[in-house]
């Protein structure tokens, strides 16, 4: 019966610890909250083991939990590259995301994640607004701006319409990113488990000129990627 009551104070006194101090602790230096910044640790060590991620020009991302308002733009090559760029920012990302990679298998990275969902053809503007929003409130949003993993995947693909115009409309800074040596399957769940050994690059932080054009930014960005990937421009 002693033993019994000792493992239950232990137990309760580890939850508290872990509620009152440690969450606490590591939100201030990833997410800025407990259950986020356990989640980002986990994956962490999750974007090591399975994909033996190498991060290049981390010296150019905000630091901080909270960088104020920008938009991350990546070239994207697999289903997890949402989780090996989060892996390098201590900042939380909200991705936009094609609602039909979104599997139900995996509802809870998707909430957890905040993931916007957002249709391909461009048809649905609620996903574009939810984004402008968190914006507006200094959050940080993530895009792919080629709509999807495109082949060939060394390449710089047509960009979606709109990247231009939130990036104009929002004057949010842009953080250039690229991926390589990612897992070849483009189905999230096995993707998840091909091990890899991922390459992420972080080109430059840009801030775009009041003037600047939503066309004049997509081909800037565009041609950024081609010069610092080496890719070809596919019309």
């Amino acid at each position: 019966m002693l033993i019994f009551a000792i493992a239950i104070s232990v137990t309760c006194l580890g939850i508290t610890f872990v509620q009152r101090i440690l969450a606490p602790m590591l939100a201030r230096f990833a997410m800025g909250d407990g259950p986020s910044a356990f989640l980002w640790l986990f994956n962490k060590c999750y974007v090591q083991i399975i994909h033996h991620v190498q991060a290049f020009g981390t010296d150019c991302i905000p630091a901080g939990v909270f960088p104020g308002k920008l938009i991350v733009v990546c070239k994207h090559q697999s289903p997890v590259d949402p989780l090996l760029v989060q892996s390098q920012c201590h900042f939380k990302i909200r991705w936009l995301m094609a609602k039909e990679y979104m599997v139900p298998s995996l509802d809870f990275v998707w909430e957890h994640g905040q993931i916007i969902p957002v249709t391909r053809d461009g048809k649905d503007s609620a996903g574009l607004r939810v984004a402008l929003r968190h914006l507006k409130e200094n959050g940080v949003i993530g895009i792919f701006p080629e709509g999807g993993i495109k082949q060939p995947r060394k390449a710089i693909h047509p960009f979606a319409e709109g990247i231009g115009a939130m990036i104009a409309h929002s004057m949010a800074p842009v953080l250039l990113v690229t991926v390589d040596d990612t897992p070849m399957d483009d189905e999230m769940e096995r993707a998840l488990f091909e091990r890899s050994y991922s390459r992420v690059r972080f080109i430059e932080l840009i801030r775009f000129p009041k003037e600047a054009t939503k066309n004049e930014i997509t081909k800037d960005l565009r041609d950024r990627l081609a010069q610092a990937t080496g890719w070809p421009l596919v019309e």
